[in-house]
């Protein structure tokens, strides 16, 4: 006897997720049997609009939201189909539309070029490092070959510039035949590496295309260019590929396996097999019983000592770590230090209860301060009488990102809000005077660690010598004074980055303007570390050695779907309070990154919340199939909770990609939470357990 199917017709499946009320659908079905009695039952071509159609045509659900719909029936389809056969995968197969989902958007650098005339190179200050073209004076050019443009569509083209005086403008041609494509006027920007991005809309013909780049008017820098679909199409470019650095956030930390010195981007949890030294005194090695087996430490009397520098452990950030211990001990009254090799500073003293036997394994959790870039460790044995399997280290929290829309303040004085025709359009806030201001007081921004932040800040302005500041609402410290590009019009957009220190601690933020008139849509904090990269945790990697195995919460292997086109990332630790660090617990390693926080301290498990519960995520950067994701082909997010032992959740969808928090004002009880992702062809990620620690 099969268990009952989940409902798979799409009207019940909007109505479960929340998009349509029962009463939407009721008048949908009304509407398409009224039609359906008006059809010429003579004509064999005559139809009526499914009911997808008829729910957007009454305007009650829009066309991502339905995509979405129609993949949720899908998924719900096959995997009942696979649970009836007893199959023993279940495999979600993509929909048409998968096929045009495009990757990561081609950024060309500037100094790539085949050819030129009259600029130079020199090193740049820019995001990402390597260099830029510079000495740009009228009439210089350069020339890129080989640019794929898959098919003849609209794009979007940013352009990277600097200018200390601004005034300068830019041509983009076809070198072959010598057609204008697009003439871009470029902002003061305030210094030679001040950087902003100049966003404009192009045809492009389709075919491998060679482009120029003219200073018609010269006094200006160019770091690279972006050329991204706007018809959903794939970019791709001999030029690019050559490239040394893009403005896509690098990924921070390196590590080596216990076995080899290679670097790879580091993942969590860094595990480090106690046996896999690179060099001792007095230890031996044993087979353990332990869960996952392999083999442990043994034998260690005091004094004996193993060096793990083979091992590269690169802290992405400086903060607070979690360092577990694998051991067992007869007696007990062990006690050893971990050390690091490159500084010879301590980083942990232990002291090694008794388990009850050699092969009774017990893990010990500790809470380091780490500083940031690389680390080798030692370990030396104090007082004998321990063994050990393995040590990992996690971040006990994880600097994540906040977009705020600028329209959304909670007070303000002076501003005005107006529709935009920026890129995601939506609403700006404009009319902003000298001394007028806005506050974000609800929105509130955890800094689990004190650190560097970028800030970006999406301007207009008409004006020069326009600048507003930042401060801290709480305190009133000012945070940064913000120079204002003159854009050249009050809906000609640039972005301007700034780096500000934050405090650890939770932060809401104000906006105050002291000179000249400006227009401003968002801002966004990213967390950087000291060389100016945005911190970009990496998923945790599969293993199958004895640690990752006996770790607990460890990932295990996944069956992956075969949709290249899902929204895809992996779990990371992050905290809403400092004094209560948060962690995620995962099924799948392609869901969204969360961490969920309830203001009651009192909340015993996961689950158990009583009082304003905040879940906070960062959004996915890479498909199931492990190809980059831009968070502009993402549609949003959904939210679905329920209490223990309900059957049916409560779904919360989030149309927007930058968002990465969700407040209930108010929940207690036992409750479940998950998440996903999806993307702007309603291709969701599997949901994500969160769970409150």
């Amino acid at each position: 006897m099969f268990k009952k199917q989940e409902l798979t017709r799409l009207g019940d499946i909007l109505v479960s997720k929340g998009l349509i009320t029962p009463e939407q659908l009721d008048a949908a079905i009304r509407e398409q049997s009224r039609r359906k009695l008006l059809l010429d039952p003579l004509d064999p071509n005559a139809k009526v609009a499914p009911i997808g159609e008829l729910l957007i045509e009454l305007g009650f659900i829009d066309r991502l939201q339905l995509k979405r719909g129609l993949n949720w029936q899908q998924r719900l389809r096959r995997a009942s189909i696979a649970m009836a056969l007893c199959a023993p995968f279940m495999i979600f197969s993509p929909s048409a539309a998968a096929s045009t989902v495009r990757p990561a958007p081609i950024t060309v650098e500037a100094e790539n070029y085949a050819s030129m005339k009259g600029v130079g190179i020199e090193n740049t200050a820019d995001v990402g490092g390597g260099k830029n073209v510079s000495y740009i004076e009228s009439a210089d050019w350069m020339t890129y070959n080989n640019i794929a443009i898959p098919a003849t569509g609209t794009y979007k083209i940013t352009y990277r510039i600097s200018s200390l005086n601004g005034g300068g403008s830019l041509v983009l041609k076809n070198a072959v035949t010598n057609v204008v494509l697009d003439t871009a006027a470029l902002p003061k920007t305030g210094g030679w590496q001040t950087w902003v991005d100049v966003e404009r809309t192009v045809t492009l013909q389709g075919g491998t295309q060679n482009f120029t780049i003219l200073a018609a008017v010269g006094g200006f820098n160019l770091n690279w260019f972006k050329i991204e679909s706007l018809d959903g199409t794939v970019v791709s470019s001999s030029a690019a590929a050559a490239a040394s650095s893009t403005p896509a956030a690098a990924s921070t930390g390196t590590t080596t396996s216990a076995a080899s010195t290679s670097s790879t981007a580091t993942t969590f949890p860094f595990v480090v097999e106690a046996e896999s030294y690179s060099s001792m005194y007095g230890v031996g090695k044993e087979t353990t019983t332990d869960v996952g087996g392999g083999q442990a430490l043994g034998y260690v009397d005091t004094g004996d000592w193993v060096s793990y520098s083979n091992t590269v452990f690169k802290a992405p950030f400086a903060g607070k770590y979690k360092i577990s211990y694998r051991v067992s001990s007869l007696k007990g009254g062990a006690n050893f230090v971990l050390s690091n090799i490159l500084t010879n500073s301590t980083i942990d003293t232990v002291s090694v209860p008794a388990t009850g036997g050699w092969q009774v394994w017990q893990t010990i959790e500790r809470e380091v301060t780490l500083a940031e870039g690389e680390h080798k460790f030692n370990l030396v044995a104090k007082v004998g009488g321990a063994n050990i399997n393995w040590f990992k280290i996690e971040p006990l929290a994880i600097p994540t990102s906040l977009l705020i829309q600028a329209e959304d303040y909670v007070k303000m004085s002076g501003i005005g809000t107006e529709t935009t025709t920026d890129v995601g359009g939506g609403k700006n806030a404009g009319f902003i005077d000298a001394g007028d201001w806005m506050t974000y007081d609800k929105t509130e921004f955890l800094v689990p660690n004190a650190g560097r932040y970028k800030v970006t800040y999406r301007v207009a302005s008409k004006q020069a010598d326009v600048n507003f500041q930042l401060y801290d609402l709480d305190t009133g410290a000012i945070l940064d004074t913000v120079p204002v590009p003159n854009t050249t019009g009050w809906q000609t957009w640039a972005s301007t980055e700034r780096t500000v220190q934050l405090t650890e601690g939770k932060k809401r933020f104000g906006i105050k303007a002291t000179k000249g008139t400006f227009n401003i849509n968002w801002f966004k904090f990213e967390p950087v570390n000291s060389a100016g990269e945005v911190i970009n945790i990496p998923p945790p990697s599969a293993t199958t050695s004895s640690a990752a195995s006996s770790v607990p919460g460890s990932t295990s292997p996944t069956v992956s779907s075969s949709s290249s086109s899902a929204p895809s990332t992996t779990p990371t630790v992050s905290s809403a309070a400092s004094s209560a660090p948060a962690q995620v617990t995962a099924s799948s390693s392609s869901a969204p990154s969360v961490s969920v926080s309830s203001s009651s301290s009192s909340a015993p498990s996961s689950q158990k919340v009583a009082g304003p519960v905040g879940i906070s995520w960062t959004a996915p950067g890479l498909r199931e199939n492990g190809t980059y994701l831009d968070v502009t082909e993402l549609g949003g997010y959904e939210i679905r909770y329920k209490k223990t032992g309900d059957s049916k959740y409560t779904y919360v969808s989030i149309n927007d990609p930058w968002t990465n928090n969700y407040k209930f004002e108010w929940l207690e009880g036992d409750y479940i939470f998950q998440i996903a992702a999806f993307d702007k062809n309603g291709i969701y990620s599997p949901f994500v357990d969160i769970h409150k620690f």
